[in-house]
């Protein structure tokens, strides 16, 4: 069996039966998530998927490590990162911290993790010195933890909107398009996920939670970036587009509008979908379905033939923007 599906079952089962423990044991308070006019769901549910995810994901990346080529000076950063946003997350879901210390440990994990990456590790090595490239990187991961919380807001979405992505990450490693390094933690990540669904399909019994979504969002920002230096940095930006884009349209929606941005809000383009008529299914399937392009557009940014490379690049944006349209139309589907 393939070095990168042993990942991925294993992480699946390991997952599930993590998950199957935690929901026995735990008194069913804990961790419970509570109903307000922004949510998406109206039964209870419980903010678990992170405190089970995490822990196998970290636990294989070490188990499988020395196969995949994972550098122990990239394990141990990433662990003690996850960990950081993970007691930190699941702090948050209980207790609500405040902005300023989300945002503290975040930028604490991302240094944490773009040191792990090793000085070799350069995108951009022709147009920015490394100081500034490594500043902007540690930025960008901030931002892609937030995204992939922002994003959390509905069933399925993270395991539709990241886990197929990193699938196809995964895949790519499978066939030598990018280093087993990236493909190890896209598939640790991917196999979390397709447990985490079997509790988070409609209606959800348990959500994922800032335990879950904060850590994943690094590992994922992660994946990307390697993804990026291994093929094309199109490639990185592809694969996970959906979620980038629905995350900045929204943001730059609400500065223009003078929201506060650091408020809670239910703006985003998925999110008006639902409440305009959309059933969760049309929603998650439709951005499956997305993603699957994606993947593909994201294969043909990395190729040497430079009219496929714009090709993938020209249907990737153009799709995004049509699904993130559609999304925002005030009818039904």
């Amino acid at each position: 069996m393939p070095l990168i599906l042993s990942l991925v079952l294993a992480a699946a089962i390991g997952s599930a039966l993590l998950l199957v423990v935690l929901i026995r044991l735990l008194p069913g308070h804990f961790l419970a998530a509570g109903i307000n006019e922004r949510s998406n769901h109206t039964q209870p549910a419980r903010q678990l998927g992170g405190l089970a995810i995490v822990p196998v994901v970290v636990a294989l990346l070490w188990l499988f490590g020395a196969q995949t080529g994972l550098e122990q000076r990239l394990l141990i950063s990433v662990t003690i990162g996850a960990l950081i946003l993970w007691i930190t997350g699941m702090l948050d879901d209980g207790h609500h911290l405040p902005e300023s210390v989300r945002i503290v440990t975040q930028v604490i994990a991302s240094c944490l993790c773009i040191y792990g990456l090793g000085p070799d590790f350069r995108l951009l090595p022709d147009f920015l010195p490394v100081l500034l490239e490594r500043g902007l990187l540690v930025l960008a991961l901030v931002y892609f933890i937030n995204l992939t919380n922002f994003m959390d807001g509905l069933d399925l979405m993270v395991v539709s909107g990241m886990g197929i992505p990193l699938a196809f990450l995964a895949a790519f490693a499978v066939f030598g398009l990018t280093g087993m390094a990236s493909g190890s933690i896209a598939a640790a990540i991917a196999g979390g996920l397709a447990g985490f669904a079997v509790f988070n399909r409609p209606k959800a019994t348990v959500f994922l939670g800032d335990s879950g979504s904060l850590p994943l969002g690094l590992l994922c920002g992660l994946a990307f970036f390697m993804a990026a230096r291994d093929m094309r940095i199109a490639t990185g930006l592809i694969l996970p587009l959906f979620f980038i884009a629905d995350a900045t349209t929204t943001l730059i929606k609400r500065l223009l509008e003078g929201d506060n941005i650091f408020a809670a809000h239910s703006k985003h383009a998925y999110q008006i979908a639902k409440r305009s008529g959309w059933s969760i299914w049309q929603v998650v399937l439709t951005v499956a379905a997305l993603n699957i392009v994606l993947g593909i557009c994201a294969w043909a940014a990395g190729s040497t033939n430079i009219p496929v490379r714009l090709i993938g690049i020209f249907v990737a944006v153009v799709c995004v923007a049509a699904v993130l349209l559609r999304f925002r139309k005030q009818t039904s589907a």
